[in-house]
């Protein structure tokens, strides 16, 4: 796994505890809460985002490594539209929220 996919596990384990024991159902309640967050930060409305999640439901489920690409690939695309560097917006909040050991947070020198 890459140093960022370790940087937020390590978050998610700091506000959660453990999640070892989870599920990826578990997960996926919260993945959807985050990805409306951005749907609708990126002016998405509730009538269209209902009429997806009936199309989808409805659809044949993808690999979740298929699904994970696809998620990547958009979050690059709004990131460009945006003028946004997602790597760098994901450290920037790692930086600022990750605990290190010590106490301190891990950004500091």
């Amino acid at each position: 796994m890459s140093e960022l996919q370790n940087k937020a596990v390590a978050l998610v384990v700091q506000s959660e505890g453990d999640i070892g024991s989870q599920t990826s159902s578990h997960r996926s309640a919260i993945l959807l809460d985050k990805a409306l967050d951005l749907y609708f930060a990126l002016g998405g409305d509730a009538e269209s985002a209902l009429a997806l999640v009936v199309e989808k439901y409805t659809a044949s489920r993808l690999r979740i490594d298929s699904a994970i690409a696809n998620v990547m690939i958009e979050l690059a695309v709004v990131s460009r539209l945006n003028d946004l560097d997602m790597v760098q917006a994901t450290y920037n909040r790692l930086d600022a929220e990750l605990v290190a050991p010590n106490g301190g947070l891990l950004a500091e020198k």
